[in-house]
């Protein structure tokens, strides 16, 4: 399966267990995802992405509907330009 924007993961182990990964962004090397519901920006590469779906790590749950995207999208450009403003 392909990720596309606004696909949403569940994430079953690791540092982000219970959380969802909603893609925002993607390149050829990294995943950008917004954690939810703890509303912070998570860049994965792409390889380790890949390694989650591939070992059960992170499960695909749906895609998006373009309204809460949006919402999900507002919030990732916010936490990046804030972000950004502290360094």
């Amino acid at each position: 399966m392909k990720i596309k924007k606004g696909d949403l993961f569940a994430v079953q182990a690791g540092d982000y267990v219970g959380q969802m990964f909603a893609v925002v962004d993607l390149t050829k090397d990294v995943v950008d995802c917004l954690s939810v519901p703890s509303m912070q920006n998570v860049i994965i590469t792409k390889e380790k992405f890949d390694f989650g779906r591939n070992n059960g790590i992170i499960e695909y749950v749906e895609t998006l509907t373009t309204d809460v995207f949006t919402v999900i999208h507002a919030q990732y450009t916010k936490n990046a330009n804030i972000n950004h403003r502290f360094k």
